[in-house]
């Protein structure tokens, strides 16, 4: 448990550091961009904190990205 507040504490900080400047420069899709990112990378901290074993993530991003390549190409 005290793993899990150590992620958060640390995922915080980082939110409160990047999320102002975003904000001032009006970067919409940035913030939603990072914000995908911090949940994304936040939810597999907590996997591994609690030991929940986590399928390989470069299998999963490749799955994501599949998509994305064949609508833009190599």
């Amino acid at each position: 448990m005290l793993n899990a507040l150590g992620i958060t504490i640390i995922f915080l900080i980082i939110i409160f550091m990047e999320v102002p400047g975003l904000i001032k420069k009006k970067k919409t899709k940035e913030i939603v961009v990072f914000f995908i990112l911090i949940v994304i990378g936040y939810t597999l901290n907590l996997l591994v904190a609690f030991d929940i074993k986590v399928t390989a993530t470069n299998k999963i991003i490749e799955m994501l990205l599949k998509p994305v390549e064949k609508i833009w190409g190599k």
